[in-house]
């Protein structure tokens, strides 16, 4: 089976050899499942990027989604997540094997993204209730990656390919060490979607907007908040976009302003930490933006 030339390009950056491997055993995997599983192919989705999906249909006639993802920790904490959600707010796992990176997921219908909610107030709302509605406390078993100590470690690597600074002030990175700090001293612990974004939420005929593919942390909530807020910035006015994002949030959700820009800080110093692994310099440059923006931001608190 051919795959498209993009998504064996994002495949072979992101994973190297362990990436050719499993490209070259996808079809085997996706026939072996099919199989199994009894599942009729109905095709890919149209935006691969680095997994492999498939619309499906069960034996049963039901729709669903066979996700194959090379093998690792991130799909292994994605499954270990979705069951804990348990379809609350996320799209139920229906059938899992880890160690072959292999799910079926049930399809979300007509599963519209938020992105096409174009008017900034209603989709942050929107973003609002799937984020209250994901919230879980942290289970004791199985494990769960600290967001904090993840941030660590993408300074650290920033840092040692960085030893006479990069594209990234080290003073954000200084900062951002010091709000994962703050936010584990006066923070709380939840489980973490970790990915939670605008094209990662999708409309339900039955049951409204949900949330797909998360990433599995462990962390303070605002943490969740995040990834929306610097998502979908590009061609728009980025300091009254994130002044709305923000200001929303705080009106409905239970953060405090603190909180929040603390996390902010964070979490997006830590995004740009790996851009520069990926040598993406126009999306550093975005997010040293926001993060300066953050910065005043908290800095007007005293």
């Amino acid at each position: 089976m051919q795959w498209p030339a993009s998504f064996q390009k994002k495949i072979d950056a992101a994973f190297g050899e362990a990436g050719r491997h499993y490209l070259e055993g996808l079809s085997d995997l996706i026939s072996h499942y099919c199989q199994e599983w009894k599942l009729t192919v109905e095709g890919p989705v149209p935006n691969l990027s680095y997994n492999y999906v498939l619309f499906v249909t069960c034996a049963d006639g039901t729709s669903a989604v066979l996700k194959i993802s090379v093998p690792n920790d991130d799909s292994l904490y994605e499954i270990r997540t979705t069951e804990v959600y348990r379809g609350e707010g996320c799209a139920a796992l229906l059938k899992g094997v880890p160690e072959d990176g292999v799910q079926l997921l049930e399809r979300l219908s007509p599963g519209t993204m938020l992105t096409e909610v174009k008017d900034e107030r209603q989709s942050t709302e929107r973003f609002c209730e799937v984020w209250r509605r994901i919230r879980q406390p942290l289970p004791q078993k199985p494990t769960f990656r600290p967001v904090g100590e993840m941030g660590r470690a993408a300074f650290k690597t920033y840092r040692l390919a960085h030893p006479y600074g990069g594209a990234v002030p080290d003073r954000h990175v200084q900062l951002a060490e010091r709000c994962f700090k703050w936010l584990e001293t006066n923070g709380e612990l939840e489980l973490l979607h970790g990915d939670l974004h605008h094209q990662n939420i999708l409309l339900d005929a039955e049951r409204g907007w949900m949330t797909i593919d998360p990433h599995g942390y462990a962390g303070d909530p605002a943490c969740d908040l995040v990834p929306f807020l610097y998502n979908r910035l590009e061609g728009k006015p980025v300091e009254d976009v994130l002044s709305l994002r923000t200001e929303v949030m705080l009106e409905q959700l239970p953060v405090s302003r603190e909180q929040l820009l603390r996390a902010c800080i964070a979490m997006t110093v830590m995004s740009a930490c790996w851009y520069t692994e990926e040598g993406n310099l126009q999306a550093i440059k975005l997010q040293n933006r926001i993060t300066d923006w953050y910065i005043r931001e908290l800095n007007q608190l005293g």
